[in-house]
């Protein structure tokens, strides 16, 4: 358990909070030594003191001072200020001119600043002068205080307290220092540091139990410290004397040299800096040079001058004149000859003068021509380093100068190179600190560079940094073993901080020092460690102790001062284990990787103690605790006055856990309830209905369960027993089919007979109501069916008609269609589908009527018969009246098969006439008689005419527009002409054929547009709409409108068939500016695109390979400076601009518009005319119109309904996709506001939790299952030749009755003994029955199958159909249950949508709470504030105006907007609770209104591309960006450091990227994506299974596995969820502050507007799809490893030739997935590039 407590990640840097809690109090001076932090303490006590800035001076408005010692401190400072508060910050130094502002202006800058930062002389003048006054100062921040010593401006301020009045308010003072004493004054430390504190009228205070930091003043490290003496200088080389004097020479030609007078620019920090003495800076060089020379030896110096050589090369090329060039150049030539000079001397030790210089590398040359110090250095190195292990060094050398760096580096490489014991054992780098504080671009990339040369040093890539002595302040460089200093150290600061540095256990300090000066040197430190000594004995006292429970102090051995506490149950709560219980409950809340999950515990000082307990307690310890913003337990819990802390915290925590059990936040044992048990209450509320199906809601997701059903297909009401009986009133729907394609050649014959009076119709028993009109496709194009609204009344005479009838409907399906299997029989028992298809002709009188004629004449079908020569000549000869319109085959060349529609008669041709087209030479009789002869031997009559005849398609189903375009031939082609006495004639009509054939698309759309009126009905009727006239008497269905954006195949006959997924290839990343490849499981940090310009642009790194640069290299970094020079004038206007604006200003404009990335600042306008951007009005939803009153309504469509009971797999032109995706979003909105109304007391946590259960798909299922609507919906591929059942058809119904009596042999049944039926005629159409030797045969074929090798097969899918079962999948249940509430939802609005949940049993409605109010929902943050006043909630609101104004909207209820903006780690805000619950809310308004908005403009896209849409517009990436653009980021209220970088780092990522969600951000890594949501802490051991899990990863070496727990770390974050989470806190408090959709919505679409027109061009593909396609990527997830609620996926792939391995977390598979794709693709993207 303890293992969390102490957890660093739980309570990042709580020690700068212990220190703003002590300065809220009383003056004081933070000690903190450099690199942990004191900025930060400073912000937060600016925030801290915010209260009164906002209002103006007159109505007793404050303002903050933030004094600094020099100037670019100040910036620092001020930048610093901006970033990370919403606060107005002025900053002001004197080369602004400031001096000579007047009143007016000083009045204008305190009126609109509230943070007023600037150095010490400036802001002492505000007050001498009389600007401003010290009571209308709130808070005063003085940086680097130790300088305040004498008549320094900081005493000078300090000394104005005073001359003030008595009973003036006086300003907090803070004074913030890294060290205490300036310089060397170490003598009486304890007198300085007491006059420190009187000055500040404040104590020292400090930590000293911090993690992050070692205090070092505090706690001294305590290396091995070793004085190394060298010899002084011995040798001395005549050529050094002859360099030196050469030196001497050009400083007198330098100084007579004119070089004009140079003029002064100004720097971006407007300090006169930029290099105006340019001859000193050339003489600073060479002093350099000399210093080098001398203290470092020859060698060292031919290093050192090839660094003058390059700077002087590129100054020449910098020159703004002639005469300056002249300068540099002469520099030049003197610096090429003392090159030439050393290289001549070193090579005395080459043997030969043919070797290359690169030979005089050795390690006897470079010892040889090295000072002493050099020697002695060189031989430590080897001594202590020759063949260790890299890994076991971490070595620092500090050297005095920053050319001197550079130089060792040099030397040390050769070294290295040459000596082969250290050759792979040290690997050197080297860093400077800044010398300019201007920022050219040269320091910009001296300090990337030295920003890698850390991260290589930290990563243990180099193990030796050289360093100048300025790496002493800033930059962190963890813990090292050995710390060399090489250079005298001049100050007691510089001891301190290089020795700190030695931190690790067993660590070496060694000085090199001259034997003259060791006396010297040991008095010095001697002194030193006193100084040490004493300021740590001085700060001990000043300490801050904390006040939260060391696991240790409450194990110790303790009194029973508090009886425990038994509860009803009998468990036993012991004071002891109060705090232990307290800390598990708070780590059960939900939280982000930044979240304080803590108790606060404070202990109260005496002042306070007596106030709550009288004075008599004044003696006595009191404990204070606060629970986090989301516990339920809102007030502070006191301890009772105690003897000593440790019992008044026990004590305290003690009443805070009853408390907790009394809310009912912990269970009977005192454990925090986990998320099962609250499940479990409420599973008789909500999820009752699972038990019917055998299943928990709290029990796990079994794996083995199968995930599909099998139903009984309903057959429509009016289709049930609707056989025709004699004498009675029966009704013929006629269908009509209308050719909706233009009539031409090829498509005449549809087009004629498509549009006769002869047509089929439905005899029935019961009326049908209005039918929707249906698309059909043919080769031909499309037609339109139509059944007719009012239906013929017939009635038949006799038992004999009936039968006719029966058997002609046979005909038609066996012969004609021929879709009758083997084992199908005439059905008359008038059960399911019992209707007749009969042909209508109309009379004479012009009144249609049933054909009586054809039905008897076609009770069977002619069978086709072969005629030899004789027969034939018997035969009279055809006659043209026989044929015309009828349907024939060729009975020769096994054709028979085949039917043929006779188009045209041609009386005027003979079999002896000429054939057209191609075979022209030919008549028609020699053509057919040179193929066919021996089938026909001769035609008999050979002066009859010829008819043309079309080939009827083989195809049954229509639902499909064809694809393919038929070719010119192909259509001349279809036209074939034929003899009459060659081919056999059915003499069946051939216009009632050709619309048969369309019946069997036809009769099944109609069986599911039955199903969808009688639904339409049915919710109208419970919607209480079936009243309205356009739902009831004025009601016509739209004709079914096909979706256009579904992608379906057809088979080459045109048949539909079932869709594979189609995917259009995408293009993949840009690639992005890289940093080199990094190691697999390194992230991407987002510092890599901070820079203007990209890695590969920049110049070779001179510096670091001096020895090897070629004049090219100088060239090109000349140029690129220069290049980059340019923009310096224009940065010192944007500087003015960047202090004159505030840091709230919205980037402007389409922000998609220009196309290139990072920093554009020219807006080209966009290509497309920018649809207005001008935060045009939203477009109203009509969904929303439509929740306000019923006269907006639309009536939901027949259509509508059918697409909803229809899924993918029907590939029909419609289904459920589109509305599914909308009524899962209504649902997600519905559950969402429906438990925030009936839990208001739950945590974000378990509302969540309980949601997903509330919509997940099992509930669903079980809802709709309730019902009878999974039993219609259509979910199979239409094939009617091989699984459908025509009406009035059935099995035998011997065979039938199996599956009601014997089930068990039901399911043995295959589709092979159905075959083997082999029923006869008298059978299948008279009896309908199988005779009982056959049915004997049949069973025991069956019971046979589970010995063969058909055992265990199930035949469900190919015998289903027969037996009116089929098999739907879960999934497509509950999205069809989702598509319903999306036509309701579409169509009513939401208050209709709502009610609906109610018929589906999802939501229950309260007893006095219809559903229709969820809107109306109130909040139980709102119980807290009842009471509160403005004022109180203002106080907290700084600056909220500009918040206001860039959201769109202004707060009528403030109160509101305080809680969107509170994270869980803000302890002040006591008022309103943390934005967690709004966020709930607000997730679910955003994802529903963006849904309804691109369900409503988007018609054209297909289903997937809207999800994926909508799923780039919500994710948590794209609302950070939005956050961040909005300036939103500023305004939320935090106490956490790492949370306020993680956000910064954004921020400046996302203004790289210009303010954009591109490519690049949607691969960051949301903390969803690395941080495991601990949301069930039933056991500990949940995290030890998997992280034990990981380390059982079969993968031969584990390096790349993460390493343990360090999933869990907010580090690896580039996205902070609370940047999303605010800003749907925001929506949530728009909505609950106006209770109106269409303003929250207007408020979203304003902060949308870019992202909704951009993502609607190009819509993100998912980062899964995108790795998919890649092209090298071959990437292979593995099963994902799940352990309670985490799931873990790795992701192995393939770059740059090297195979890698990422893994992604999530709370499901399919965000674990997610995760491990964005990991693998932050690798490629930087590959790529």
């Amino acid at each position: 358990m303890n293992q969390n407590i102490d957890d660093p990640e739980i309570k990042a840097r709580d020690y700068q909070l212990r220190l703003v809690d002590c300065i809220t109090k009383h003056n004081g001076i933070i000690y903190l030594p450099t690199g942990s932090g004191k900025t930060f303490v400073a912000i937060l006590a600016l925030k801290r003191f915010s209260q009164d800035l906002d209002k103006t001076i007159e109505n007793g408005g404050k303002r903050a001072l933030f004094m600094c010692n020099t100037v670019e401190l100040a910036r620092q400072q001020a930048v610093f200020a901006k970033r990370y508060t919403n606060l107005k910050v002025g900053f002001y130094v004197g080369e602004q001119g400031v001096d000579e502002w007047t009143r007016g202006q000083w009045s204008d800058e305190i009126q609109n600043n509230q943070v007023l930062v600037g150095t010490a002389q400036v802001i002492l003048d505000l007050f001498t002068q009389r600007h401003l006054e010290l009571s209308c100062v709130s808070i005063v921040i003085i940086d680097e205080c130790h300088h305040g010593t004498g008549n320094h401006p900081y005493r000078e301020f300090m000394r104005l307290f005073l001359c003030v009045g008595q009973n003036m308010r006086l300003p907090r003072v803070v004074g913030l220092t890294g060290v205490l004493i300036k310089g060397n004054e170490i003598k009486n430390v304890a007198k300085k540091l007491k006059e420190l504190e009187t000055t500040f009228r404040g104590n020292i205070i400090t930590v000293s139990d911090t993690k992050e930091m070692e205090n070092i003043m505090l706690y001294s490290t305590k290396p091995k410290e070793f004085l190394l003496p060298y010899p002084s200088q011995t040798q001395a080389f005549s050529i050094t004397e002859s360099i030196r004097s050469q030196i001497a020479k050009f400083f007198a030609t330098l100084d007579l040299m004119d070089i004009g007078v140079q003029p002064v620019r100004r720097s971006k920090s407007l300090q006169n800096q930029r290099d105006p003495q340019k001859k000193s800076f050339v003489k600073q060089l060479f002093n350099d040079f000399v210093f080098q020379l001398q203290d470092y030896g020859i060698y060292a110096a031919s290093i050192a001058i090839v660094s003058l050589i390059v700077e002087f090369e590129i100054k020449k090329r910098q020159a703004e004149t002639l005469s300056l060039k002249l300068m540099h150049r002469t520099a030049l030539t003197l610096c090429e000859s003392i090159r030439h000079l050393l290289v001549q001397k070193l090579r005395d030790m080459v043997d030969d003068d043919a070797d290359p210089d690169e030979k005089a590398n050795t390690e006897e040359t470079i010892l040889n021509f090295s000072t002493p110090k050099v020697q002695q250095f060189l031989h430590y190195l080897k001594k202590t380093f020759a063949h260790k292990d890299p890994k076991d060094i971490c070595c620092l050398v500090f050297v005095e100068r920053r050319y001197t760096c550079k130089c060792i580096y040099g030397l040390l490489l050769n070294f290295i190179e040459a000596t082969p014991e250290l050759r792979n054992v040290l690997t050197p780098q080297f860093m400077v600190g800044r010398n300019s504080i201007s920022p050219d671009f040269e320091s910009v990339l001296d300090r990337n560079r030295t920003k890698s040369a850390i991260q290589q040093f930290r990563d243990g890539n180099a193990n030796l940094m050289v360093c100048s002595s300025v790496l002493e302040e800033g930059i962190d460089v963890q813990a090292c073993n050995y710390v060399l200093i090489l250079d005298p150290l001049k100050t007691f600061n510089m001891y301190v901080q290089t020795k700190g540095r030695a931190r690790s256990k067993e660590a070496s300090f060694v000085m090199f020092v001259s034997e003259l000066d060791k006396i010297k040197v040991s008095k010095q430190i001697l002194e030193y460690r006193e100084a040490h000594a004493e300021i740590a004995a001085y700060l001990n006292t000043r300490v801050l102790e904390r006040s939260e429970p060391e696991l240790f102090e409450i194990k110790e051995h303790f009194q029973d001062l508090i009886p425990p506490f038994v509860n009803e149950h009998g468990a036993v709560l012991m004071a002891s284990n109060a705090l232990i219980l307290l800390h598990r409950y708070c780590q059960s809340m939900p939280t982000d990787a930044f979240g304080f999950v803590i108790p606060w515990i404070n202990l109260l000082d005496e002042d306070a103690t007596k106030a709550l307990f009288g004075y008599s307690a004044r003696e006595k310890k009191v404990i204070s605790i606060r629970l986090p913003l989301n516990s339920r337990l809102k007030e502070t819990i006191y301890s009772d006055p105690m003897g000593c802390v440790k019992s008044a915290k026990l004590s305290a925590a003690f009443k805070a856990v009853k408390q907790l059990y009394y809310l009912r936040e912990l269970n009977e044992r005192f454990l925090p309830i986990t998320l099962k048990e609250r499940v479990a209450e409420i599973a008789n509320v909500h999820f009752e209905h699972w038990k019917k199906y055998g299943d928990d809601v709290t029990g796990k997701e079994r794996d083995d369960v199968v995930k599909d059903r099998t139903y009984k297909t309903d057959c429509p009401a009016e289709f049930f027993d609707a056989r025709p009986r004699v004498g009675e009133v029966c009704y013929a729907y006629e269908i009509f089919l209308e050719p909706q394609f233009e009539r031409n050649d090829y498509t005449e014959h549809m087009f004629t007979n498509l549009q006769t009076t002869r047509n089929c119709a439905l005899l029935l028993r019961n009326k049908l109501p209005l039918l929707a009109e249906m698309p059909l496709f043919t080769h031909q194009g499309k037609l339109h069916v139509r059944v007719a609204e009012e239906p013929l009344e017939v009635v038949i005479q006799n038992a004999d008609q009936l039968e006719l009838l029966h058997h002609f409907h046979g005909t038609v399906f066996r012969d004609l269609l021929k879709v009758w299997h083997p084992f199908f029989v005439l059905d008359r028992r008038s059960k399911e589908n019992s209707y007749l298809v009969v042909p209508l002709i109309a009379a004479e009188n012009q009144r249609k009527g049933i054909d009586w004629p054809l039905v008897s004449k076609f009770q069977r079908l002619p069978q086709v018969q072969r005629s030899s020569v004789a027969q034939r000549k018997l035969q009279p000869a055809p006659r043209p009246e026989d044929f015309e319109g009828k349907i024939v085959t060729q009975w020769y060349a096994n054709y028979e098969s085949k039917r043929m529609l006779v188009t045209k008669v041609h009386r005027d041709l003979t079999p002896f006439s000429l054939m057209e087209k191609s075979q022209q030479d030919k008549t028609y009789y020699e053509f057919t008689m040179s193929k066919y002869s021996n089938h026909i031997v001769d035609v008999v009559h050979k002066d009859q005419f010829l008819i043309e005849v079309r080939e009827l398609t083989e195809q049954l189903n229509f639902y499909v527009q064809q694809r393919t375009k038929t070719s010119v031939q192909s259509k001349a082609r279809a036209k074939v002409v034929l003899i009459p006495e060659l081919c056999f004639n059915f003499e069946f009509p051939g216009d009632l054929w050709l619309k048969l054939i369309f019946l069997p698309s036809i009769l099944r759309r109609m069986h599911f547009l039955l199903h969808a009126e009688s639904l339409r009905k049915r919710f109208n009727a419970y919607l209480g709409l079936q009243q309205l006239a356009l739902n009831g008497a004025d009601y016509r269905p739209k004709p079914l409108e096909i979706d256009w954006s579904l992608k379906r195949n057809v088979d080459p006959l045109g048949n539909a068939i079932g869709t594979e997924e189609l995917e259009e290839p995408r293009s993949l990343l840009e690639p992005l500016p890289t940093k080199s490849v990094e190691t697999a499981m390194a992230n991407l940090h987002i510092a890599d695109f901070e820079n203007p310009w990209q890695q590969y642009m920049e110049p070779v790194d001179i510096s670091r390979k001096i020895m090897g640069a070629y004049q090219v290299e100088v060239d090109y970094y000349y140029k690129f400076i220069a290049g980059q020079v340019s923009r310096l004038d224009k940065m010192e206007i944007e500087d003015k601009e960047y202090w004159a604006e505030t840091q709230f200003k919205m980037p402007k404009g389409n922000i998609y518009g220009s196309r290139s990335p990072a920093k554009s600042k020219i807006d080209l306008p966009a290509l497309m005319p920018a649809s207005p951007t001008s935060s045009g009005k939203a477009n109203r939803l009509s969904i929303l119109q439509k929740s306000v009153s019923n006269q907006y309504i639309s009536a939901a469509e027949q259509g509508e309904l059918l697409a909803a009971i229809t899924s993918s797999g029907s590939a029909d032109v419609y289904d459920m996709e589109r509305l599914e995706m909308l009524g899962d979003s209504f649902l997600k909105l519905s559950a969402t506001l429906y438990l925030a109304n009936k839990y208001p007391d739950w945590n974000e946590g378990t509302l969540t939790q309980v949601k997903s259960k509330l919509v997940s798909n099992r509930n669903l299922l079980y809802c709709l299952s309730d019902t009878d609507i999974p039993r219609k919906i259509s979910t199979t591929l239409f094939t009617p030749r091989y699984t459908w059942i025509p009406p009035s058809i059935s099995l035998p119904h011997n065979v039938l009755a199996l599956w009601h009596e014997k089930p068990g042999l039901a399911q043995l049944v295959g589709p092979h003994n159905l075959r083997d039926l082999a029923l006869s005629d008298e059978e299948s159409l008279v009896e309908s029955n199988c005779s009982t030797p056959n049915f004997q045969h049949f069973v025991e074929g069956c019971q046979l199958n589970s010995h063969t090798h058909h055992a265990a097969s199930d035949f469900s899918a190919e015998v289903n159909f027969c037996v009116g079962r089929v098999k739907i999948a879960d999934k497509v249940v509950a999205d069809t249950l989702e598509a319903l509430l999306g036509v309701i939802v579409k169509n009513y609005g939401l208050q209709h949508g709502f009610r609906m949940l109610e018929y589906f049993n999802i939501c229950r409605p309260d007893v006095d709470k219809p559903l229709t109010q969820l809107l109306d929902l109130s909040l139980g943050g709102a119980k807290m504030r009842a009471n509160v006043s403005t004022t109180e909630i203002d106080g907290f609101l700084i600056n909220h105006s500009h918040l206001e104004e860039n959201l769109g909207y202004t707060f009528r209820d403030r109160g509101y907007l305080l809680q969107a903006l509170t994270h869980p780690s803000y302890p002040t805000n006591r008022i309103t609770g943390c934005y967690q619950e709004l966020e709930f809310i607000g997730d679910a308004i955003l994802d529903f209104l963006i849904s309804a908005y691109i369900f409503e403009n988007n018609t054209k896209m297909n289903p997937g591309a809207l999800t994926d849409l909508r799923s780039a517009l919500v994710n948590n990436t794209t609302l950070a960006c939005i956050c961040v653009r909005h300036r939103l980021h500023f305004f939320i209220l935090a106490e956490n450091a790492m949370l306020s970088e993680s956000i910064s780092k954004f921020v400046q990522f996302q203004e790289s990227q210009g303010h954009r969600v591109t490519n690049h951000v949607r691969i960051l890594l949301e903390e969803a994506d690395v941080h495991l949501t601990q949301l069930d802490l039933d056991d500990e051991l949940e995290m030890l299974e998997l992280k034990e899990k990981l380390s059982a990863i079969p993968n031969g070496k584990k390096p790349d596995a993460p390493p343990k727990g360090d999933f869990n770390m907010s580090t690896n974050v580039d996205v902070p969820k609370a940047l999303g989470d605010v800003l749907e806190a925001l929506i949530a408090a728009v909505y609950l502050d106006c209770r109106d959709l269409e303003r929250t919505w207007e408020v979203i679409f304003n902060l949308f507007e870019p992202e909704l027109q951009e993502f609607t061009r190009n819509v993100p593909i998912n980062p899964i799809r995108q790795l998919t396609e890649h092209k090298l990527a071959n990437p292979v997830f593995s099963t994902p490893i799940v352990d309670q609620d985490k799931v873990m996926i790795s992701c192995e792939f393939t770059c740059m030739e090297k195979s890698i391995k990422v893994y992604g977390f999530g709370s499901n598979k399919n965000q674990a997935k997610l995760a491990a794709a964005k990991h693998a693709l932050q690798k490629l993207s930087k590959c790529d590039a």
